[in-house]
């Protein structure tokens, strides 16, 4: 092929992939998906315009990494949902975003509420659901409910034994109680109260022979058992 037919060909190309993204960003739609990064001189107008828009979820991003495993910037993952559909350009303009940092979205609604924590990306760092925010209650439980009915209660359970073992002072249960409502694991804490209960007892007597210097059972065995597992780690 000559210079001059490829020349044509790649100008054709690049005609088409023009018209094809000028047809994209006149097309209406009701749902998309963007990012808008800290340390954009218009991050405050865009974060407030966003949040102004009806309805909007989002999420703060500051673990991702690069494929070289460098931290990316911290940015925004928001989802909209809009009353009224419009184009990526009058989008872009009102929010004052570039354009090609918004993708309508075509396939998933529910896929993209998904990657707002990473749910199913097991490649990826693990967002924690309660960090999800939203203007609008009904989206918000959408998302909670597609996300959480698909976690096992042996994960939930794992989860809230963990914040138990993670608290550097006493636990009240009631105090407990009201955590797993807020990240809407109720329904295991439920099922396996007396369980809980258990831990918060031993927690809470781990937590006094710490502080008062007392020699018991538990407490030691505990500590052999954490002794053991890092020496065969």
């Amino acid at each position: 092929m000559s210079k001059k037919k490829q020349k044509e060909v790649s100008n054709t190309v690049e005609t088409n992939v023009e018209e094809k993204e000028s047809k994209i960003n006149k097309k209406r739609n009701y749902c998309y998906d963007l990012v808008i990064y800290e340390d954009d001189e218009r991050f405050k107008d865009q974060f407030s315009a966003l949040t102004d828009l009806k309805s909007a979820i989002w999420i703060r991003h500051d673990q991702d990494l690069t494929d070289e495993g460098e931290y990316k910037k911290p940015h925004y993952h928001f989802v909209l949902k809009l009353k009224t559909a419009c184009t990526i350009s009058a989008l872009a303009k009102k929010i004052s975003v570039d354009e090609h940092m918004i993708e309508p979205i075509k396939k998933s609604f529910n896929g993209a509420l998904k990657y707002l924590v990473h749910f199913g990306r097991d490649d990826k760092y693990q967002y924690e659901i309660k960090d999800v925010e939203s203007n609008d209650d009904d989206l918000k439980r959408k998302f909670e409910k597609l996300v959480l009915n698909e976690i096992e209660e042996v994960d939930k359970v794992i989860s809230i034994q963990e914040f138990i073992d993670d608290a550097e002072d006493y636990i009240d249960l009631g105090v407990l109680g009201k955590y797993v409502q807020k990240i809407n694991y109720w329904d295991a804490f439920r099922r396996n109260m007396m369980y809980f209960c258990k831990l918060v007892d031993n927690h809470n007597a781990k937590i006094s022979a710490k502080k008062y210097h007392i020699e018991n059972d538990y407490y030691n065995s505990e500590m052999r058992m954490d002794k053991e597992l890092k020496d065969n780690t």
